[in-house]
Protein backbone atom coordinates (compact mmCIF):
# COMPACT_ATOMS: atom_id res chain seq x y z
CA UNK A 1 0.00 0.00 0.00
CA UNK A 2 1.04 3.02 -0.75
CA UNK A 3 0.15 6.32 1.72
CA UNK A 4 0.91 9.92 0.73
CA UNK A 5 -0.06 12.29 3.71
CA UNK A 6 -0.28 16.24 3.54
CA UNK A 7 3.11 16.30 0.85
CA UNK A 8 3.87 19.68 0.14
CA UNK A 9 6.91 20.60 -2.26
CA UNK A 10 7.98 23.65 -4.06
CA UNK A 11 9.96 23.15 -7.32
CA UNK A 12 11.01 26.51 -9.13
CA UNK A 13 7.92 28.85 -9.20
CA UNK A 14 5.73 25.53 -8.41
CA UNK A 15 4.29 24.25 -5.46
CA UNK A 16 2.55 21.09 -4.76
CA UNK A 17 0.13 21.71 -1.53
CA UNK A 18 -1.37 19.27 0.37
CA UNK A 19 -1.39 15.58 -1.32
CA UNK A 20 -3.13 13.39 0.34
CA UNK A 21 -4.55 10.07 -0.66
CA UNK A 22 -4.22 5.45 -0.14
CA UNK A 23 -3.46 3.33 -2.88
CA UNK A 24 -3.62 -0.31 -2.72
CA UNK A 25 -3.20 -2.78 -5.56
CA UNK A 26 -4.68 -0.71 -7.95
CA UNK A 27 -4.39 0.60 -11.63
CA UNK A 28 -4.29 4.67 -10.26
CA UNK A 29 -4.66 7.44 -12.74
CA UNK A 30 -3.74 11.12 -11.81
CA UNK A 31 -5.12 13.20 -14.89
CA UNK A 32 -4.78 16.79 -14.99
CA UNK A 33 -4.01 19.52 -17.48
CA UNK A 34 -0.18 19.63 -18.65
CA UNK A 35 1.51 21.89 -15.97
CA UNK A 36 -0.65 20.87 -12.83
CA UNK A 37 2.07 19.00 -10.90
CA UNK A 38 1.95 15.95 -11.67
CA UNK A 39 5.18 14.59 -12.66
CA UNK A 40 6.56 16.25 -9.35
CA UNK A 41 4.35 13.93 -7.33
CA UNK A 42 5.60 11.21 -9.22
CA UNK A 43 9.64 12.39 -9.24
CA UNK A 44 8.50 12.95 -4.92
CA UNK A 45 7.33 9.20 -4.39
CA UNK A 46 10.47 7.95 -6.83
CA UNK A 47 12.66 9.75 -4.35
CA UNK A 48 14.19 11.83 -7.23
CA UNK A 49 12.49 15.17 -5.42
CA UNK A 50 12.09 15.10 -1.44
CA UNK A 51 8.94 17.29 -0.22
CA UNK A 52 9.87 19.92 2.45
CA UNK A 53 6.75 18.73 4.69
CA UNK A 54 4.50 15.67 4.47
CA UNK A 55 5.17 11.79 4.53
CA UNK A 56 5.24 9.09 2.06
CA UNK A 57 4.78 5.05 2.93
CA UNK A 58 5.13 2.36 1.24
CA UNK A 59 4.09 -1.18 2.77
CA UNK A 60 4.33 0.41 6.22
CA UNK A 61 7.98 1.96 5.83
CA UNK A 62 8.29 5.59 5.65
CA UNK A 63 10.32 6.29 2.60
CA UNK A 64 10.01 10.03 2.59
CA UNK A 65 13.67 10.75 2.64
CA UNK A 66 14.75 7.36 1.37
CA UNK A 67 17.55 7.78 -1.71
CA UNK A 68 15.65 6.21 -5.15
CA UNK A 69 17.78 2.95 -5.40
CA UNK A 70 16.56 2.16 -1.38
CA UNK A 71 12.82 2.64 -2.43
CA UNK A 72 12.33 -0.62 -4.62
CA UNK A 73 9.79 1.84 -6.74
CA UNK A 74 9.94 0.96 -10.51
CA UNK A 75 9.75 4.66 -12.26
CA UNK A 76 9.49 5.13 -15.92
CA UNK A 77 10.29 8.40 -17.22
CA UNK A 78 8.80 10.00 -20.33
CA UNK A 79 12.16 9.62 -22.17
CA UNK A 80 12.29 5.80 -21.42
CA UNK A 81 16.04 6.72 -20.56
CA UNK A 82 17.08 3.48 -22.11
CA UNK A 83 21.28 3.06 -22.96
CA UNK A 84 21.30 3.99 -26.53
CA UNK A 85 24.75 1.50 -26.27
CA UNK A 86 23.42 -1.72 -24.89
CA UNK A 87 21.35 -3.78 -26.66
CA UNK A 88 17.08 -4.89 -25.58
CA UNK A 89 18.39 -7.67 -23.50
CA UNK A 90 21.31 -5.95 -21.56
CA UNK A 91 18.85 -2.57 -21.27
CA UNK A 92 16.02 -5.23 -19.13
CA UNK A 93 18.66 -6.93 -17.28
CA UNK A 94 20.98 -3.79 -16.39
CA UNK A 95 19.18 -3.94 -12.77
CA UNK A 96 19.49 -7.34 -12.03
CA UNK A 97 23.59 -7.32 -13.12
CA UNK A 98 23.87 -4.24 -10.91
CA UNK A 99 22.52 -6.63 -7.89
CA UNK A 100 24.81 -9.25 -9.29
CA UNK A 101 22.27 -11.65 -10.02
CA UNK A 102 23.64 -14.75 -11.58
CA UNK A 103 23.71 -14.71 -14.81
CA UNK A 104 21.49 -18.34 -15.53
CA UNK A 105 18.56 -16.17 -13.37
CA UNK A 106 19.18 -12.93 -15.43
CA UNK A 107 18.47 -14.83 -18.60
CA UNK A 108 15.17 -16.69 -17.17
CA UNK A 109 14.08 -13.40 -16.01
CA UNK A 110 14.68 -11.03 -19.11
CA UNK A 111 12.65 -14.25 -21.02
CA UNK A 112 9.98 -14.51 -19.08
CA UNK A 113 9.47 -10.27 -18.56
CA UNK A 114 9.92 -10.11 -22.49
CA UNK A 115 7.36 -12.81 -23.27
CA UNK A 116 5.03 -11.05 -21.06
CA UNK A 117 5.47 -7.81 -22.86
CA UNK A 118 5.30 -9.15 -26.00
CA UNK A 119 9.05 -8.18 -26.58
CA UNK A 120 11.16 -11.32 -27.13
CA UNK A 121 11.98 -10.49 -30.39
CA UNK A 122 13.45 -7.33 -29.57
CA UNK A 123 16.29 -8.80 -27.18
CA UNK A 124 19.21 -7.98 -29.27
CA UNK A 125 18.48 -4.72 -31.06
CA UNK A 126 19.71 -1.58 -30.24
CA UNK A 127 17.07 1.16 -29.02
CA UNK A 128 17.63 3.60 -31.61
CA UNK A 129 16.21 1.00 -34.05
CA UNK A 130 13.07 0.97 -32.06
CA UNK A 131 9.41 2.26 -32.47
CA UNK A 132 8.33 4.44 -29.54
CA UNK A 133 6.15 1.89 -28.43
CA UNK A 134 8.73 -1.04 -28.37
CA UNK A 135 11.18 1.36 -26.23
CA UNK A 136 8.03 2.48 -23.86
CA UNK A 137 7.64 -1.38 -23.38
CA UNK A 138 11.67 -2.11 -23.07
CA UNK A 139 11.32 0.66 -20.12
CA UNK A 140 8.46 -1.08 -18.87
CA UNK A 141 10.63 -4.50 -18.79
CA UNK A 142 13.73 -2.91 -16.98
CA UNK A 143 11.23 -1.56 -14.00
CA UNK A 144 9.15 -4.68 -13.75
CA UNK A 145 12.04 -7.29 -13.87
CA UNK A 146 13.20 -6.25 -10.19
CA UNK A 147 9.44 -6.82 -9.08
CA UNK A 148 8.85 -3.06 -7.73
CA UNK A 149 6.57 -2.70 -4.81
CA UNK A 150 4.84 0.36 -6.68
CA UNK A 151 5.14 0.85 -10.34
CA UNK A 152 5.36 4.53 -11.65
CA UNK A 153 4.46 5.77 -15.32
CA UNK A 154 5.29 9.12 -16.25
CA UNK A 155 3.06 9.98 -19.36
CA UNK A 156 3.97 6.51 -21.11
CA UNK A 157 1.80 7.43 -24.01
CA UNK A 158 2.50 10.75 -25.06
CA UNK A 159 4.97 9.94 -27.57
CA UNK A 160 3.22 7.19 -29.63
CA UNK A 161 0.94 7.39 -32.37
CA UNK A 162 -2.85 6.38 -31.59
CA UNK A 163 -2.80 2.46 -32.90
CA UNK A 164 0.61 2.31 -30.67
CA UNK A 165 -1.01 4.34 -27.63
CA UNK A 166 -3.89 1.01 -28.11
CA UNK A 167 -0.74 -1.59 -28.29
CA UNK A 168 0.84 -0.42 -24.74
CA UNK A 169 -2.46 0.23 -23.35
CA UNK A 170 -3.57 -3.80 -23.80
CA UNK A 171 0.28 -4.60 -22.32
CA UNK A 172 -0.54 -2.20 -19.37
CA UNK A 173 -3.67 -4.21 -18.40
CA UNK A 174 -1.43 -6.93 -17.81
CA UNK A 175 0.21 -5.14 -14.30
CA UNK A 176 -3.08 -5.84 -11.84
CA UNK A 177 -0.38 -7.30 -9.48
CA UNK A 178 1.05 -4.13 -7.72
CA UNK A 179 -0.20 -1.00 -7.37
CA UNK A 180 0.53 1.47 -10.89
CA UNK A 181 0.56 5.59 -10.93
CA UNK A 182 0.05 6.77 -14.51
CA UNK A 183 -0.10 10.06 -15.16
CA UNK A 184 -2.06 11.82 -18.20
CA UNK A 185 -3.53 14.73 -19.35
CA UNK A 186 -5.91 11.81 -21.83
CA UNK A 187 -9.22 10.86 -20.33
CA UNK A 188 -9.46 7.87 -22.68
CA UNK A 189 -6.38 6.46 -20.90
CA UNK A 190 -8.29 7.26 -17.61
CA UNK A 191 -11.54 5.76 -18.41
CA UNK A 192 -9.75 2.82 -19.98
CA UNK A 193 -7.25 2.18 -17.00
CA UNK A 194 -8.17 3.72 -14.15
CA UNK A 195 -9.47 2.01 -11.24
CA UNK A 196 -8.44 4.57 -9.12
CA UNK A 197 -8.62 8.48 -10.27
CA UNK A 198 -7.00 11.30 -9.47
CA UNK A 199 -7.72 14.91 -10.53
CA UNK A 200 -4.83 17.07 -9.98
CA UNK A 201 -4.99 21.10 -10.81
CA UNK A 202 -2.85 23.93 -10.26
CA UNK A 203 -0.66 21.49 -7.52
CA UNK A 204 -3.70 20.16 -6.35
CA UNK A 205 -5.67 16.84 -6.13
CA UNK A 206 -9.11 18.04 -5.78
CA UNK A 207 -10.58 14.51 -6.23
CA UNK A 208 -9.72 11.21 -6.02
CA UNK A 209 -11.47 8.04 -5.74
CA UNK A 210 -13.23 5.31 -8.87
CA UNK A 211 -14.69 6.51 -12.13
CA UNK A 212 -17.41 8.20 -10.82
CA UNK A 213 -14.66 11.32 -10.46
CA UNK A 214 -15.33 11.19 -14.10
CA UNK A 215 -18.74 11.33 -14.62
CA UNK A 216 -19.82 13.69 -11.07
CA UNK A 217 -17.25 16.65 -10.98
CA UNK A 218 -17.61 17.82 -8.02
CA UNK A 219 -16.41 21.45 -8.44
CA UNK A 220 -15.88 24.04 -11.55
CA UNK A 221 -12.61 23.71 -11.84
CA UNK A 222 -12.70 19.75 -12.55
CA UNK A 223 -16.08 20.14 -14.74
CA UNK A 224 -13.71 22.64 -17.19
CA UNK A 225 -10.89 20.57 -17.01
CA UNK A 226 -13.24 17.33 -18.20
CA UNK A 227 -15.38 18.99 -20.29
CA UNK A 228 -18.26 19.91 -18.68
CA UNK A 229 -20.51 23.48 -19.48
CA UNK A 230 -20.62 26.27 -16.85
CA UNK A 231 -24.37 27.51 -17.29
CA UNK A 232 -25.75 29.76 -14.87
CA UNK A 233 -23.88 28.11 -12.39
CA UNK A 234 -25.00 24.70 -13.39
CA UNK A 235 -22.69 21.85 -14.50
CA UNK A 236 -23.93 20.25 -17.86
CA UNK A 237 -22.13 17.31 -19.61
CA UNK A 238 -22.32 17.61 -23.91
CA UNK A 239 -24.25 15.42 -23.79
CA UNK A 240 -27.49 17.33 -21.93
CA UNK A 241 -26.67 20.04 -24.74
CA UNK A 242 -29.40 20.12 -27.41
CA UNK A 243 -29.03 21.43 -30.93
CA UNK A 244 -32.22 22.27 -33.34
CA UNK A 245 -32.51 24.67 -36.34
CA UNK A 246 -32.76 28.01 -35.18
CA UNK A 247 -31.50 31.75 -35.02
CA UNK A 248 -30.32 32.40 -31.14
CA UNK A 249 -26.65 31.06 -31.12
CA UNK A 250 -23.81 30.63 -33.41
CA UNK A 251 -21.60 27.86 -34.33
CA UNK A 252 -17.88 28.75 -34.25
CA UNK A 253 -16.49 25.32 -34.26
CA UNK A 254 -16.81 22.02 -35.47
CA UNK A 255 -14.86 18.61 -35.12
CA UNK A 256 -15.89 15.52 -36.92
CA UNK A 257 -15.19 12.89 -34.89
CA UNK A 258 -16.97 9.91 -37.09
CA UNK A 259 -19.66 8.68 -34.91
CA UNK A 260 -20.67 12.29 -33.80
CA UNK A 261 -19.24 15.79 -34.13
CA UNK A 262 -18.50 18.04 -31.16
CA UNK A 263 -19.79 21.55 -31.80
CA UNK A 264 -18.92 24.89 -30.25
CA UNK A 265 -21.83 27.31 -30.06
CA UNK A 266 -21.67 30.68 -28.65
CA UNK A 267 -24.68 31.04 -25.51
CA UNK A 268 -25.13 34.12 -23.64
CA UNK A 269 -21.65 35.53 -24.07
CA UNK A 270 -19.67 32.36 -23.61
CA UNK A 271 -18.83 29.18 -25.71
CA UNK A 272 -20.57 25.93 -24.78
CA UNK A 273 -19.86 22.58 -26.68
CA UNK A 274 -22.56 20.22 -27.75
CA UNK A 275 -22.40 16.56 -29.02
CA UNK A 276 -24.56 16.15 -32.40
CA UNK A 277 -24.51 13.66 -35.26
CA UNK A 278 -25.77 16.27 -36.85
CA UNK A 279 -24.21 18.11 -40.58
CA UNK A 280 -23.73 21.41 -38.60
CA UNK A 281 -20.88 23.53 -39.73
CA UNK A 282 -19.17 26.49 -38.54
CA UNK A 283 -21.26 29.88 -38.75
CA UNK A 284 -24.46 27.94 -38.64
CA UNK A 285 -27.31 29.14 -36.15
CA UNK A 286 -28.80 26.85 -33.90
CA UNK A 287 -31.50 27.07 -30.79
CA UNK A 288 -29.83 25.36 -27.25
CA UNK A 289 -31.63 23.50 -24.54
CA UNK A 290 -31.00 21.42 -21.95
CA UNK A 291 -31.89 17.79 -21.21
CA UNK A 292 -32.39 18.65 -17.54
CA UNK A 293 -34.42 21.43 -18.25
CA UNK A 294 -36.48 19.36 -20.45
CA UNK A 295 -37.35 17.26 -17.71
Amino acid sequence: MLIVENLHKKFKNFELKNISFKLNKEYCIILGPSGAGKSILLKCIAGILYPEKGRIYLNGDDITHLPPEKRNIGYVPQNYALFPHKNVYKNIAYGLIIRKVNKIEIEKKVKEIAEFLNISHLLDRKPNTLSGGEQQRVALARALILKPSILLLDEPTSAVDIKIKEEIIAELKKIDYIPVIHITHDLAEARTLGKKIGIFIEGELLAFGGKEVLKKPNNKKIAKFLGYNIVDNKIIPPEDVILTDGKDCKITNVIDYGFYKKVFVEYNNTIIVAYTNKNYNIGDYVSVSFKDLVK
